[in-house]
Parts: structure tokens; C-alpha cells; sequence
């Protein structure tokens, strides 16, 4: 959803609207749920007057239709070729200056009515519902989970929805919108990260293939292991509860659970169609004792609403608002800016107590589990700057807003003493580093030990800051990942200690 508003150079009002495949995929995929957040009373008013009552007046009015069908396919093919004529002449003296701005300006087919939204919802609806037949590519089978721990894990990754990078205090926010974590221990706030895309059905899949920005391609993508499918492969038990009306394709061939806001037992966190994000909290408890009493490694996925809009106030329990005035209706126009901006940083806040409760969570079961959770969002949003409100705009010309989210983690003393991790050497790559989505797919591999011919080294942004030791497909020690950051530093792990006794290749460099 996008929106972009203004004045022109004298002083009147303006709106652009631009509508392309991206918008027509996310119009296809949405959920009724999502669908009345942009429900109210002007939306009525504009359909009922400006669109039923002027076709009501036409219906009444009189046709004269021509006495034979030939005659009537004569004088609509003679008006074409009159009208197609008359922009020929026009265009034609002229051509030269129109070619080079449709050349130079691709956004003007997003923008160009009713070419733009016909164009593109004729291919979206291709793709949605009449896709080319291409067979499943099952990537990763070699995967294994490779680390010298004895005890199992339990990992949480928590994907965020439109949450913005430039509201976070940790990113120079001037608004404490963390409140809950900013005391944890072993938190590390990571710097903005570039996106894949402006909206869901775009980023998701993207950051969770192995494949980049620059070579994403949908089909490929939805047609081939995600992340998910390939923890399972290594050995993980994974679980996926979605809070955001579906994983976009990634989590479809592992156990998962679509919250119904519907259902009477989801009465207590759902209503008017939409559930606070505290309910995975107890999805999470209950999966978390699923893992201790089968004593599995277990990775399990939250998609949180998160700060899905424009129904930004219906994301926040009231006795948790801690920004006011807001902008408690779905036609955000009518709304002060500085109502909306507020409305937006309680689903922020929110965001981070769900975070704290995922932590502290984790932190009960430290002892016998190596457990931790990551937290990154999959699109920004757009609260006013430029005249933009919401997301979705071509990324192209997408401002930071809506291309940059956050991404945080959290690590038991427990799991940072089995993946032999420096917190103080990550805590200093989080914030010097430059992060996308790219990273994603790459470093959870690193930092869950899948060892497998997938992974890239140099997208995983834990690397530098860990030793892993892992084994080639003969069980032999064949790389150690051991930077400077480590040379004359004592390591208080007597699994490491022994393994570069054994392999004198450990203490090179």
C-alpha cells in the first residue's frame, strides 16, 4: 500500500497514485483481515457517490443502438481509428522528446491510468493463479548440523512487519522506543539494513532464498528450499506461527499455524479481525515445552503484525500506549501527522516488549538449552516524508524509510560459550557494519552450525566474531573461521583449546 500527497509549485493539492506488480500481488494475497484496516466511512463515501449514484444515472439514460451488429462494429472501429489518428498527428511532431521521457522515466507505466493497473493486474493474475509449471528444486540436502556442543538448542527468530529502522533510540531516534530491552545483557543492535523490497510478498521470500537482491527472482524462489525448509533438513525441528496472515510461501512445508483472530480461544489477545502480537508469546511457551521434554534442537519462527498500518493503534493494547495524542482511525489523511508518527511508535514500543518477553522466555531454560533469538523486520514504512505514507513504493525511488529496518539479536551466556562468540568484537561489527537482507539466509546457517555447500562465508555477519569448527562430509576438521580480532587472546573453551592442539592449521595466521 503507497500513497504519496503534497502541493505543486502553486500552492494546490496533489496525489499520485502508483500501481504496479508488486501492489497487484499484494492485493491478490491479502486477507480480509487486512483488508478492513483500510475500511471507513470517507472510503464509502468516495465508492457510493463518485462510483454508484453516477452509474445509476448512466443506467437510466437512453441508448440508441444501431439497427444491425455490423453497423454498430463500423462506428465504434470507425471512433478508434479517428481517436488513434488524432494522438498519432498530435505525437507525431513530438516524438522524439515523448520517447526519451518514456525511456528515462520508468515509473510513468506505474502512474499512467487505466494502462497501469490493467497491464499489471493481467500479469499478476498470470502469475498468481496460472504460474508456469516449474519443477521444485530441493536445495540444501547435504545440510547437517555441525558443532561440538552437547547440549541442544532452542533458537527464536522473530520476523518484524514494516518495522522502520529510523525509529529505533539505538539508531539515533530521538524517542526511547525500547524501553524493555535496552538493560539486556548480550542484546546487540545491528545497524540499519537495506532491504530486499517495499513489501512483504517481495522481501519475505527474497531474504529467506539464497538468493540476493540483485538475482532475485520470484519464481525461482517460490519453487526451491527457503531457509526454513533446510533447518529442517540439517536436523532442526522447526515450527512457524504467523500472526501476519501467512509466511508468503516460505514456511509451507513445515508444521505451521496461521493465528485465526476468529477463533473463540484466541478471544482473549483477538479482536475486530486482528490479535496483539503477545499471542505468539504463548505459542512460543508451549512449543518451547514441546522442545525440553523431547530435548530436540528446535528452531522456531514468529511473524508478528507488528506495525502493519494504517491501523497502527489497533497493534497496541491501550494500557501499553505510551505516545500521545494518536491517530485511532484507518483514513490516516484525516489524522495529524504528529498523531500518526505517535500511533506508529507505540507498535514499535509494543514490538520490544514482545521481544523482552521472547528473551525472557529463552533466558528460563539457559541452563540445559543454548537458546537466542534474532529479530529483523521486512520493509520500512513511510510516515509523511516526501508526502509518502505506508509502503510499497517501487523500489527504485523508495525513500530510506521504507528500505531500511532493524535487526537485533539476543544470545544465553549458554549458547555464546558454545559457538565461541566475542560479544565485544560483534557488538562492534553491529554497528560499523553495512547490512541487507542478503545476510539474512547466510548467517543463520552460520550461527545455527548448518554446515552445507549453500552457505557463504562472506554474508554471514557472525563470522568474524566466532570460531566455528566444522567438518567436511568425512568427518574431518577442514575449516576454522579465526580472525585477527582473536590473535593473543585466551579462549576459556577447552573443546577449542584441544581441537588447535590436535590441528596445528587452527593457529596459523
Amino acid at each position: 500500500s503507497r500513497m504519496s500527497s503534497g502541493k505543486n509549485l502553486h500552492g494546490l493539492p496533489w496525489r499520485v497514485v502508483s500501481f504496479d506488480y508488486d501492489m497487484m500481488i499484494n492485493l491478490l494475497q491479502t486477507n480480509v483481515s487486512e483488508a478492513k484496516a483500510y475500511y471507513s466511512w470517507v472510503a464509502v463515501f468516495v465508492v457510493l457517490f463518485l462510483g454508484v449514484v453516477p452509474a445509476i444515472i448512466l443506467l437510466k439514460c437512453k441508448l440508441v443502438w444501431p439497427k444491425t451488429y455490423l453497423g454498430g462494429l463500423g462506428s465504434r472501429v470507425l471512433i478508434l481509428v479517428v481517436a488513434i489518428s488524432t494522438i498519432g498527428l498530435i505525437s507525431l511532431p513530438y516524438y522524439q522528446n515523448y520517447a526519451s521521457i518514456a525511456r528515462n522515466n520508468n515509473m510513468l507505466r506505474k502512474e499512467i491510468s487505466p494502462y497501469n493497473y490493467v497491464w499489471y493486474g493481467i500479469k499478476a493474475i498470470r502469475q498468481t493463479y496460472f504460474p508456469k509449471q516449474v519443477e521444485f528444486t530441493k536445495l540444501g540436502e547435504d545440510s547437517i548440523i555441525d558443532n561440538p556442543q552437547e547440549r541442544p538448542e532452542i533458537f527464536v527468530i522473530v520476523l518484524g512487519e514494516t518495522a522502520r529502522a529510523n525509529n529505533f533510540n539505538s539508531n539515533g531516534y530521538h524517542r526511547d522506543t525500547s524501553p524493555y530491552t535496552e538493560q539486556e545483557k548480550h542484546f546487540i543492535r545491528f545497524a540499519p539494513v537495506k532491504t530486499c523490497g517495499t513489501a512483504t510478498a517481495v522481501s519475505v521470500p527474497c531474504m529467506f532464498s539464497n538468493l540476493t537482491k540483485a538475482s532475485y527472482d520470484e519464481d525461482k524462489a517460490y519453487n526451491q528450499s527457503s531457509l526454513v525448509d533446510i533447518l529442517e533438513y540439517s536436523g532442526y525441528k522447526v515450527a512457524w506461527y504467523d500472526n501476519d496472515g501467512g509466511c508468503k510461501g516460505v514456511c509451507k512445508r513445515v508444521p505451521h499455524e496461521v493465528i485465526n483472530p476468529y477463533a473463540a480461544e484466541n478471544s482473549k489477545y483477538c479482536k475486530d479481525g486482528s490479535c496483539y502480537d503477545a499471542i505468539l508469546l504463548d505459542r512460543l511457551h508451549d512449543r518451547i515445552h514441546v522442545a525440553l521434554k523431547n530435548k530436540e534442537h528446535t528452531v522456531i519462527f514468529l511473524h508478528l503484525i507488528g506495525s502493519h498500518g494504517p491501523t497502527y493503534y489497533q497493534r497496541v493494547p491501550k494500557d501499553q500506549v505510551l505516545f500521545t495524542p494518536t491517530c485511532d482511525r484507518a483514513d490516516i489523511e484525516n489524522c495529524k501527522v504528529e498523531e500518526i508518527v505517535n500511533s506508529y511508535d507505540n507498535t514499535i514500543a509494543y514490538t520490544d516488549y514482545i521481544l523482552k518477553g521472547v528473551v525472557d522466555t529463552l533466558e528460563e531454560h539457559s541452563q540445559d538449552f543454548g537458546t537466542a533469538m534474532f529479530y529483523i523486520s521486512d520493509h520500512g514504512e513511510s510516515l509523511g516524508e516526501y508526502g509518502l505514507f505506508l509502503h510499497g513504493t517501487p523500489y527504485s525511488v523508495a525513500p530510506n524509510t521504507q528500505t531500511h529496518v532493524p535487526m537485533m539479536g539476543w544470545f544465553s551466556k549458554s549458547f555464546i560459550d558454545d559457538h565461541n562468540m566475542n560479544m565485544e568484537c560483534l557488538s562492534k561489527n553491529a554497528k560499523s557494519g553495512d547490512f541487507s537482507q542478503d545476510n539474512f539466509f547466510h548467517s543463520m546457517l552460520g550461527i545455527l552450525d548448518v554446515n552445507t555447500k549453500l552457505y557463504d562465508d562472506n554474508l554471514d555477519v557472525f563470522k568474524s566474531c566466532r570460531i566455528w569448527i566444522k567438518h567436511d562430509t568425512k568427518g574431518d576438521i577442514n575449516t576454522v573461521f579465526k580472525e585477527q580480532l582473536y590473535l593473543g587472546k585466551k579462549y576459556n573453551n577447552s573443546k577449542v583449546k584441544t581441537s588447535m592442539v590436535q590441528n596445528p592449521s587452527l593457529n596459523k595466521g
